[in-house]
């Protein structure tokens, strides 16, 4: 099936601005090229490599933070129970001295 040369015509003509602005984004694709073409995006491959390896890194130090702050908190805990504990224990024996220096000066004296 032949297409007349008077329709292909009217088609371009009806698609001229489509055309031109895909010519101009072509264009400023061509001018771009040496960017594209930099050692900068020719190395991306081993730089995503690198960054794999230093994401991978990152979750294991993630997950050894979490480990830490788990054990400080129960140190911390333990710690906390302990000072309690203590604390009662001096008051016991202040409350033990307390009593023992009042009946000491209770005691009347012999003469």
């Amino acid at each position: 099936m032949a297409v007349p040369d008077a329709m292909k015509l009217q088609f371009i003509l009806a698609e001229e601005q489509s055309i031109m602005t895909q010519a101009a984004l072509l264009e400023q694709v061509k001018s771009l090229q040496p960017y594209l073409d930099s050692a900068h995006i020719k190395a991306s491959p081993d730089h995503a490599t690198k960054l794999q390896r230093l994401s991978q890194i990152h979750l294991q130090q993630q997950d050894q933070c979490e480990a830490v702050t788990e054990t400080i908190r129960l140190l911390l805990e333990d710690y906390n129970k302990m000072t309690l504990l203590l604390s009662k224990q001096f008051v016991q024996w202040d409350e033990m001295l307390t009593q023992l220096e009042a009946a000491k000066q209770v005691k009347p004296i012999p003469e």
